[in-house]
């Protein structure tokens, strides 16, 4: 058809302009919707799996940058600017959130970790402490093991502290007054475990000492010895 004719003889009519041959360009928003679906996936991992997903943090910054500069660099091809913007400035507000949380609560973290490593000593303690109390009752007539039985009874394998240490056994005599005789001492009546503690050096603040079950910082222990000795 010749284009002004109204109609052909054939019943086909113009119903409108020839379509533009220029080509139409669809703005590409994947890369920020890219960065939007690593927020939300590093968020969700976050908070069901482990907190340290949170480091994720670091790749959704990195995805809304680079939507970012494709955005500024061909806007005609590339959209979700604003998206990108705003993903990358939630993503680093809570980073700096979540950063300043994590160093406020350092200390507390190797408060506790301090307290696990003095946690498995004082169990492995306890596990020797058992194995005194079995050979007094049923073996030593009431009284502790000396050094050379706690060898025999613990074996070749010493007991070890958290930080690969040998913890110590002292057997130690019960002095006890007796208005007929005076002082008795009841020898190996009493004992000791110590541990150096994480410094490996003995006697000093962080030792950790268990006698007849309880346990005593350091300190405790030389202010027993000099009340004893006043007395």
């Amino acid at each position: 058809m010749v284009r002004g004719v109204a109609q052909c003889g054939c019943g086909a009519r113009f119903v409108g302009e020839p379509l533009d041959e220029t080509p139409i360009k669809v703005q590409r928003l994947g890369p920020a919707m890219i960065s939007v679906g690593v927020l939300a996936l590093v968020v969700l991992a976050s908070l069901v799996i482990t907190k340290w997903l949170a480091f994720g943090s670091l790749l959704v910054i990195w995805s809304a940058w680079r939507s970012i500069k494709l955005a500024r660099h061909d806007a005609e091809w590339y959209g979700g600017y604003k998206t990108a913007v705003a993903t990358l400035s939630v993503t680093i507000a809570g980073s700096l959130v979540l950063a300043a949380y994590g160093i406020a609560h350092i200390p507390r973290a190797l408060e506790n970790y301090h307290l696990r490593q003095v946690a498995a000593t004082q169990a492995s303690m306890h596990h020797v402490a058992s194995l005194l109390e079995e050979y007094k009752l049923k073996v030593g007539h009431g009284s502790y093991p000396n050094i050379q039985d706690f060898k025999k009874l613990i074996g070749d394998s010493m007991p070890t502290d958290y930080w690969d240490g040998r913890i110590k056994y002292q057997p130690r005599t019960d002095p006890i007054a007796d208005t007929a005789i005076g002082l008795t001492l009841f020898p190996n009546s009493d004992f000791e475990l110590r541990s150096a503690g994480p410094d490996g050096i003995a006697d000093n603040d962080d030792d950790i000492i268990m006698r007849d079950g309880v346990f005593f910082t350091n300190a405790e222990i030389k202010k027993q010895t000099v009340v004893q000795q006043l007395r």
